[in-house]
């Protein structure tokens, strides 16, 4: 007859074998990852990063694929490039100190509340002439406007509507993965809002400031550390939004704030090479403008 720990010892044994075969799949995948960023000769650094260890979904990415063909984003709405003078060649709101803090969606497809706090942030700062200091709270957004939505992410279109609605402060309701709706009072609003599609809209819109965009995950991106990121190597695995926050036309990239933590990338921004990831291509920047509640 078998000792009654024995049952213990064999799933302790089991879990530490699943542990290092885990962590030896991805000692291979960051390999080849590394390889492939030395043969096409790219210019960004591969590392151990915490989304790269987590076994996320496609919907846990966070934004929903009917947010590619959505009608209202796909008709640009920005000033005629004829009423413009010359733009910078580079623009970096951080700089500005006009960009909050990197935060952190953890497991859970809520980058779109993400991307759309920071920019609504940004926007509030620039008006207001003061630095980011207002920390709206992502769970207000996302799970009273989107509810039960970790494992299938959300749109652009319903979130601009909820935030239009008001959006209140992370001291009142701080953000959790699997929380439900609670009801604060709102402090800022999305008092409207505008699309830009040309190369050169683009760049206007973030001449006024940070905007809320959409972008496709590449495998290899979730081991990006810094440098200018280009795929390399991996499938799609899914879509996610982000704010940008800037361009480098010299680097030909754009300046990118994400919601994977200040460990993941530059201290969690990231610059993304021009032409990439869909980014400037088949997602329109949305601008937006907001008001105090």
């Amino acid at each position: 007859m078998l000792p009654a720990y024995f049952p213990l010892r064999i799933a302790g044994a089991i879990s530490r074998v699943n542990k290092l075969l885990k962590e030896l799949i991805q000692a291979m995948n960051l390999a080849e990852v590394k390889r492939a960023i030395v043969a096409r000769k790219l210019k960004w650094v591969a590392g151990e990063t915490p989304v790269a260890a987590a076994a996320l979904t496609s919907g846990q990415f966070g934004l929903r694929r009917t947010s590619l063909n959505a009608p209202a984003l796909q008709v640009a709405t920005m000033m005629p490039e004829a009423f413009r003078g010359t733009r910078p060649a580079k623009i970096d709101w951080r700089t500005e100190g006009r960009v909050s803090p990197i935060r952190s969606q953890d497991t859970c497809g809520s980058c779109v509340a993400f991307a759309t706090c920071a920019a609504m942030e940004s926007a509030l700062a620039i008006q207001e002439n003061e630095p980011a200091s207002v920390d709206l709270s992502e769970a207000d957004l996302f799970y009273c406007g989107c509810g039960d939505c970790c494992d299938t992410g959300w749109d652009f279109i319903p979130a601009l509507g909820r935030a239009s609605q008001g959006v209140g402060l992370e001291a009142d309701f701080p953000y959790v993965v699997g929380s439900t709706c609670k009801s604060i009072p709102p402090a800022v609003k999305v008092s409207s809002w505008k699309t830009a599609h040309s190369a050169d809209d683009r760049r206007w819109a973030l001449v006024r400031g940070p905007v809320v965009a959409g972008m496709r995950v590449f495998d290899d991106f979730r081991y990006y550390k810094s440098g200018v990121y280009e795929h390399a190597t991996g499938d799609e695995i899914g879509l996610h939004a982000v704010c940008v926050v800037g361009y480098d036309d010299d680097a030909s990239c754009w300046i990118v704030k994400n919601s994977w933590s200040s460990s993941w990338g530059e201290d969690g921004f990231c610059r993304i090479a021009y032409g990439q990831c869909g980014l400037d291509q088949e997602f329109p920047f949305i601008a937006i403008e907001v008001e105090r509640l």
